[in-house]
Formats: C-alpha cells, sequence, structure tokens
C-alpha cells in the first residue's frame, strides 16, 4: 500500500478534479449548449496538465532530497498512475453521466442533430455511456502515457558532470 500510495492519492484526485470539472461545465450550461464547450476543454487539458506535473513533484519530493531519480523510475511513476486513472476512468464516467449531468447524451445528440449532418439513429450510436466509457479509457490511456514519458523527462534527476558522488562506507568492523 505504501509503495503506491502517492499515485493512488494522485489518481483519486485527477479523477475527483475531473467529475468536479463536469459539475462545472453543466452548472455553467455547457452540458445543455454546447457552442463553448472547447474552451472549456482546452482549460480542463490545461489544468489537467498542471495537476499531474504537481503529482510528479510530489513524488519527487516524497523520495528525498539528493535521492536520483532516473527516467525509468519516474515513467514507472507516470505508468502505474496512468493504469490507476484507467480504473477510475469507467467509474467517473458514470458518475458524470449518471448522476452530474444524467442529460447529457439527450443534449448532445439534439445539439448535432440540429445541425443537420447525421441522422438521429447515428448519433445514438456514437454518444452513449458504452462509447463514452471507452472513449475515457483510450484518452486517459494515451494522454497518460504522452504526459508520463514527458514528466518523467522533465523531473529525472539531472546528473551534474562536475560533482562526484561519494558513497561513505560508515561500517566499523568488529573484533
Amino acid at each position: 500500500m505504501n509503495k503506491i500510495g502517492i499515485e493512488l492519492k494522485w489518481a483519486a484526485f485527477i479523477t475527483a478534479f475531473t467529475c468536479l470539472w463536469a459539475a462545472l461545465e453543466h452548472t455553467l450550461g455547457y452540458h445543455k449548449d454546447f457552442s463553448n464547450i472547447l474552451i472549456t476543454a482546452f482549460i480542463y487539458y490545461v489544468i489537467l496538465t498542471f495537476l499531474w506535473a504537481i503529482a510528479f513533484v510530489d513524488k519527487k519530493k516524497s523520495l528525498g532530497k539528493g535521492t536520483v531519480w532516473e527516467f525509468k523510475n519516474a515513467f514507472k511513476f507516470g505508468l502505474i498512475l496512468t493504469g490507476l486513472l484507467t480504473i477510475l476512468s469507467p467509474i467517473a464516467q458514470y458518475i458524470i453521466y449518471g448522476n452530474i449531468s444524467p442529460d447529457y447524451f439527450k443534449n448532445i445528440i439534439e445539439y448535432q442533430f440540429a445541425k443537420g449532418k447525421q441522422t438521429h439513429e447515428s448519433l445514438e450510436a456514437i454518444y452513449n455511456m458504452e462509447v463514452a466509457i471507452r472513449t475515457g479509457v483510450m484518452d486517459t490511456l494515451s494522454y497518460s502515457i504522452v504526459f508520463s514519458a514527458l514528466y518523467a523527462w522533465v523531473f529525472k534527476t539531472k546528473s551534474n558532470p562536475n560533482t562526484t558522488n561519494i558513497v561513505v562506507n560508515n561500517t566499523k568492523k568488529r573484533k
């Protein structure tokens, strides 16, 4: 439990943020009028990017000052966080579309149908809970792997060629 405690904390925090963001969008009426949804989606992803960066900083701080955090270990942290977020994604989708905004699919279908480019049946095939969960899982996997690689590279411990690491052996010989 302690080994992935920070990963669990940040997976829960990012999932809660996602649900709260959906609640804000719903409250502001963006789940009825979709004209400004791109702006809110952009702001969401900017904040999400910062949350990922803060998660990496938190993990690096937890390792202690002077600890070497190589790309491989930082990337592993990101992949564990990715796995946890991917597992939590369907739960978040159920909360968002089942509780926070239960009319979302009906509203988006009506909005898209009013544009006259697709049939009602084709829109119902695209906008439903099953597709939303599948898309949510795939989106979480894709952006999380990219974030993991990016932040592993950014937050890895950089070695300074002008310094040497000295290992001190403080063991006393017993007689």
